[in-house]
């Protein structure tokens, strides 16, 4: 950015002029020497000695302001450009400390500060071609910022809906992981049961098992017992007398009712001898 650099070194010198005016606006002179020379802490001193003789002096303020700018003490030049603008009547002045004014806050990076400073220039000389070119370069970071910040809350409101919606998500993972587990817990403890129904079956049938096995040597030992001892010597049939003749004569009945068949076919045969038991 430019810096207007109007060393007002013209002054109009009267012959009624005391010699305190003289010497006040000689070391004005010799500052803006100094100034041009690139000297510009020497000018910051001559400035001041102007002003502390005559504090009206404005355009040695004006300088003051200049030499500040060169030597990067912006809060200073500030504070000189601010007391020329507020304080002088001649346009041209005003709106010069305006435009080094709106300079100064675009260097600290003041942009709303540097537009207004740049508008107020050129409400009092439109047709500066600098002012105008420094507000519209000022204007146009303004907006660019603008877009900045905007697409930067949105960029934040859409970060916020993703992290939200993240975090409804591992809620509903856990939740999920949480029902798995319980799921997995209850399919465990089924399995155990399921586990330990099959060992009492199998110990049940490990108890039948033996149970028939011990009783099958018991049988066995029965078994052997009987091996071992006498065979059961069959039961006597013992007859009485009258019996055994009750049945001989049974006995012979019959004989006679075949031989009397065997008569009547001619057939000849011998009585069956009946042999006792007893």
């Amino acid at each position: 950015m430019s810096l207007k650099n109007n060393i007002f070194i013209a002054f109009t010198i009267c012959f009624c002029l005391s010699t305190f005016a003289q010497s006040e606006r000689k070391m004005a002179r010799k500052g803006n020497t100094q100034y041009e020379t690139g000297n510009f802490i020497d000018a910051e001193i001559n400035y001041k000695k102007a002003l502390e003789k005559n504090a009206e002096l404005l355009e040695a303020q004006f300088n003051l302001g200049d030499a500040l700018v060169k030597q990067e003490r912006f809060d200073e030049a500030l504070e000189a450009f601010e007391k020329v603008s507020s304080s002088t009547e001649d346009p041209n002045l005003k709106a010069n400390a305006l435009h080094n004014k709106g300079n100064v806050l675009l260097s600290q990076q003041d942009l709303e500060g540097a537009l207004e400073a740049y508008k107020d220039a050129l409400r009092i000389d439109p047709k500066d071609h600098e002012t105008r070119y420094n507000y519209a370069y000022v204007k146009k970071r303004l907006d660019q910022q603008q877009q900045e910040q905007e697409q930067n809350e949105d960029n934040q409101d859409e970060n916020k809906d993703e992290k939200e919606q993240n975090e409804e998500n591992k809620d509903k993972g856990d939740q999920k992981n949480e029902d798995s587990e319980d799921q997995d817990q209850k399919n465990s403890e089924d399995e155990d049961k399921k586990e330990d129904q099959q060992d009492q079956g199998e110990n049940k049938e490990d108890e039948s098992k033996q149970d028939q096995q011990d009783k099958g040597q018991t049988d066995g030992e029965d078994t052997d017992e009987e091996k071992k001892g006498e065979q059961p010597k069959p039961r006597e049939n013992k007859l009485s007398s009258e019996e055994a003749q009750r049945l001989l004569d049974a006995l012979n009945q019959q004989e006679d009712k075949v031989q009397d068949k065997m008569k009547k076919h001619k057939l000849k045969g011998a009585k069956v001898k009946i042999e006792k038991d007893w």
